[in-house]
Protein backbone atom coordinates (compact mmCIF):
# COMPACT_ATOMS: atom_id res chain seq x y z
CA UNK A 1 0.00 0.00 0.00
CA UNK A 2 3.10 2.43 1.02
CA UNK A 3 4.48 2.04 -2.29
CA UNK A 4 1.26 2.43 -4.33
CA UNK A 5 0.96 6.03 -2.55
CA UNK A 6 4.54 6.45 -2.97
CA UNK A 7 4.18 6.06 -6.71
CA UNK A 8 0.59 8.52 -6.82
CA UNK A 9 2.90 11.09 -5.46
CA UNK A 10 5.97 10.31 -7.57
CA UNK A 11 3.28 10.30 -10.82
CA UNK A 12 1.74 13.70 -9.81
CA UNK A 13 5.18 15.33 -8.53
CA UNK A 14 6.49 14.25 -12.41
CA UNK A 15 3.36 15.69 -14.66
CA UNK A 16 2.96 18.81 -12.44
CA UNK A 17 6.71 19.42 -13.44
CA UNK A 18 6.12 18.86 -17.06
CA UNK A 19 2.86 20.67 -17.42
CA UNK A 20 4.66 23.33 -15.68
CA UNK A 21 7.73 23.37 -18.23
CA UNK A 22 5.72 22.71 -21.21
CA UNK A 23 3.07 25.48 -20.23
CA UNK A 24 6.26 27.68 -20.04
CA UNK A 25 8.43 27.04 -23.30
CA UNK A 26 4.90 27.46 -25.06
CA UNK A 27 5.05 31.33 -23.73
CA UNK A 28 8.81 31.85 -23.73
CA UNK A 29 8.39 35.10 -21.51
CA UNK A 30 6.89 33.40 -18.54
CA UNK A 31 9.62 30.59 -18.65
CA UNK A 32 11.61 33.23 -16.20
CA UNK A 33 8.20 34.07 -14.04
CA UNK A 34 7.52 37.35 -16.36
CA UNK A 35 4.21 38.21 -17.78
CA UNK A 36 3.31 38.42 -21.26
CA UNK A 37 1.97 41.99 -21.68
CA UNK A 38 1.07 43.31 -24.91
CA UNK A 39 0.76 46.81 -25.08
CA UNK A 40 -0.99 47.82 -27.88
CA UNK A 41 -0.02 50.58 -30.68
CA UNK A 42 -1.72 53.86 -31.38
CA UNK A 43 -4.43 53.23 -34.13
CA UNK A 44 -4.70 56.17 -36.05
CA UNK A 45 -8.39 57.55 -36.82
CA UNK A 46 -9.76 57.33 -40.22
CA UNK A 47 -8.31 59.69 -42.81
CA UNK A 48 -9.79 63.48 -42.08
CA UNK A 49 -11.23 62.65 -38.24
CA UNK A 50 -9.78 63.37 -35.42
CA UNK A 51 -10.21 64.53 -31.43
CA UNK A 52 -14.10 64.27 -30.76
CA UNK A 53 -14.55 63.09 -34.06
CA UNK A 54 -12.76 60.63 -34.09
CA UNK A 55 -14.14 57.60 -36.41
CA UNK A 56 -11.89 54.68 -35.58
CA UNK A 57 -11.08 51.90 -38.62
CA UNK A 58 -13.20 49.34 -37.13
CA UNK A 59 -15.88 48.16 -34.73
CA UNK A 60 -13.23 46.85 -32.24
CA UNK A 61 -11.68 49.39 -31.56
CA UNK A 62 -12.82 52.37 -29.33
CA UNK A 63 -10.97 56.38 -29.26
CA UNK A 64 -9.39 57.03 -26.02
CA UNK A 65 -8.63 60.58 -25.45
CA UNK A 66 -5.34 60.04 -23.57
CA UNK A 67 -3.70 58.87 -25.81
CA UNK A 68 -5.54 60.53 -29.11
CA UNK A 69 -5.81 57.08 -31.24
CA UNK A 70 -8.24 54.12 -31.28
CA UNK A 71 -7.18 50.66 -29.15
CA UNK A 72 -8.66 47.80 -29.45
CA UNK A 73 -11.65 46.45 -26.77
CA UNK A 74 -11.04 43.96 -24.27
CA UNK A 75 -10.18 40.66 -25.94
CA UNK A 76 -9.60 41.85 -29.67
CA UNK A 77 -6.68 42.89 -31.16
CA UNK A 78 -5.85 45.19 -34.49
CA UNK A 79 -4.20 43.30 -37.24
CA UNK A 80 -2.42 46.14 -39.13
CA UNK A 81 -1.37 43.80 -41.70
CA UNK A 82 -4.74 42.63 -42.52
CA UNK A 83 -6.76 46.04 -41.29
CA UNK A 84 -9.16 43.87 -39.22
CA UNK A 85 -9.97 42.76 -36.06
CA UNK A 86 -8.86 39.77 -34.45
CA UNK A 87 -9.76 37.71 -31.39
CA UNK A 88 -7.29 37.94 -28.61
CA UNK A 89 -6.97 35.21 -25.79
CA UNK A 90 -5.03 32.28 -24.97
CA UNK A 91 -5.37 29.11 -27.39
CA UNK A 92 -8.00 26.57 -26.51
CA UNK A 93 -6.19 23.32 -28.65
CA UNK A 94 -3.38 23.14 -26.30
CA UNK A 95 -5.92 23.24 -22.94
CA UNK A 96 -8.36 20.55 -24.28
CA UNK A 97 -5.23 18.58 -25.14
CA UNK A 98 -4.12 18.26 -22.52
CA UNK A 99 -7.45 17.95 -20.32
CA UNK A 100 -8.57 14.86 -22.68
CA UNK A 101 -5.73 12.88 -22.20
CA UNK A 102 -6.08 11.11 -18.84
CA UNK A 103 -2.93 10.86 -17.39
CA UNK A 104 -2.46 14.86 -17.85
CA UNK A 105 -6.09 15.97 -17.43
CA UNK A 106 -6.83 13.83 -14.01
CA UNK A 107 -4.89 16.96 -11.94
CA UNK A 108 -6.18 19.63 -14.43
CA UNK A 109 -2.97 19.97 -16.39
CA UNK A 110 -5.47 22.18 -19.00
CA UNK A 111 -6.30 24.24 -16.93
CA UNK A 112 -3.05 25.24 -16.03
CA UNK A 113 -1.83 25.40 -19.74
CA UNK A 114 -4.71 28.24 -20.04
CA UNK A 115 -3.58 29.89 -16.83
CA UNK A 116 -6.14 29.16 -14.63
CA UNK A 117 -3.95 28.09 -11.59
CA UNK A 118 -7.01 28.60 -9.54
CA UNK A 119 -8.94 25.50 -10.79
CA UNK A 120 -5.33 23.71 -11.36
CA UNK A 121 -4.74 24.26 -7.76
CA UNK A 122 -8.55 22.61 -6.76
CA UNK A 123 -7.91 19.15 -8.91
CA UNK A 124 -4.48 18.74 -7.24
CA UNK A 125 -5.66 19.59 -3.65
CA UNK A 126 -8.24 16.86 -4.74
CA UNK A 127 -6.29 13.92 -6.48
CA UNK A 128 -3.04 14.78 -3.41
CA UNK A 129 -5.99 14.48 -0.76
CA UNK A 130 -7.20 11.01 -1.92
CA UNK A 131 -4.77 9.47 0.06
CA UNK A 132 -5.49 11.36 2.90
CA UNK A 133 -9.37 10.79 2.54
CA UNK A 134 -8.54 6.95 2.32
CA UNK A 135 -6.41 7.33 5.45
CA UNK A 136 -9.76 9.20 6.94
CA UNK A 137 -11.74 6.46 6.05
CA UNK A 138 -9.88 3.48 6.64
CA UNK A 139 -9.14 5.04 10.51
CA UNK A 140 -13.48 6.07 10.84
CA UNK A 141 -14.39 2.69 10.09
CA UNK A 142 -11.60 0.82 12.84
CA UNK A 143 -13.15 3.43 14.89
CA UNK A 144 -16.90 2.10 14.54
CA UNK A 145 -15.77 -1.12 15.65
CA UNK A 146 -14.67 -2.26 19.43
CA UNK A 147 -13.65 -5.66 18.56
CA UNK A 148 -9.79 -5.97 17.68
CA UNK A 149 -10.79 -8.83 15.14
CA UNK A 150 -13.17 -7.11 13.18
CA UNK A 151 -10.86 -3.99 13.03
CA UNK A 152 -8.81 -5.16 10.18
CA UNK A 153 -11.84 -6.26 8.02
CA UNK A 154 -13.22 -2.98 9.04
CA UNK A 155 -9.91 -1.02 7.91
CA UNK A 156 -9.95 -2.93 4.84
CA UNK A 157 -13.79 -1.81 4.05
CA UNK A 158 -13.17 1.61 4.92
CA UNK A 159 -9.94 1.85 2.03
CA UNK A 160 -11.90 0.14 -0.39
CA UNK A 161 -14.66 2.59 -0.29
CA UNK A 162 -12.83 5.81 0.35
CA UNK A 163 -10.55 4.80 -2.57
CA UNK A 164 -14.01 4.48 -4.88
CA UNK A 165 -15.31 7.98 -3.87
CA UNK A 166 -11.93 9.31 -4.36
CA UNK A 167 -11.91 7.42 -8.13
CA UNK A 168 -15.28 8.84 -8.75
CA UNK A 169 -14.42 12.20 -7.79
CA UNK A 170 -11.11 12.17 -9.75
CA UNK A 171 -13.08 10.89 -12.82
CA UNK A 172 -15.96 13.18 -12.40
CA UNK A 173 -13.61 16.29 -12.34
CA UNK A 174 -11.60 15.00 -15.42
CA UNK A 175 -14.71 14.92 -17.53
CA UNK A 176 -16.16 18.01 -16.48
CA UNK A 177 -13.00 19.62 -17.51
CA UNK A 178 -13.13 18.44 -20.72
CA UNK A 179 -16.77 19.69 -21.10
CA UNK A 180 -16.12 22.88 -19.69
CA UNK A 181 -13.09 23.46 -21.87
CA UNK A 182 -14.87 21.87 -25.14
CA UNK A 183 -17.74 24.73 -24.74
CA UNK A 184 -15.37 27.33 -24.09
CA UNK A 185 -17.09 28.13 -20.72
CA UNK A 186 -14.54 29.18 -18.60
CA UNK A 187 -12.08 32.12 -19.62
CA UNK A 188 -8.22 32.66 -19.19
CA UNK A 189 -6.43 35.26 -18.05
CA UNK A 190 -5.14 37.78 -20.72
CA UNK A 191 -4.39 41.69 -20.96
CA UNK A 192 -5.86 44.48 -22.89
CA UNK A 193 -4.21 47.21 -24.70
CA UNK A 194 -3.08 48.78 -21.28
CA UNK A 195 -1.24 45.83 -20.14
CA UNK A 196 -4.06 45.18 -17.13
CA UNK A 197 -4.96 41.60 -16.84
CA UNK A 198 -8.28 40.43 -18.26
CA UNK A 199 -10.35 37.74 -19.12
CA UNK A 200 -10.79 36.30 -21.94
CA UNK A 201 -12.53 33.60 -23.93
CA UNK A 202 -10.30 30.79 -25.37
CA UNK A 203 -9.68 31.14 -29.07
CA UNK A 204 -9.15 29.01 -32.10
Amino acid sequence: MKLLYIGIIAQVIYWTLLIVLWSSFANASSFRGLNEIKISKKIPCNTGTNGSNCVCPAECLFYVNSTGSCHPINCWNWNSIKSECEQAGKPFVPAIVLQGIPLTGVFGSGFGNMGRWDIFGIYMAVLCGGCVFICCCAIGCAWATNTEDDKSSFVKLGTSCGSCIWAIAVITMWIWGIVVIANKEVDAPYWDWKGDKIMCPLIG
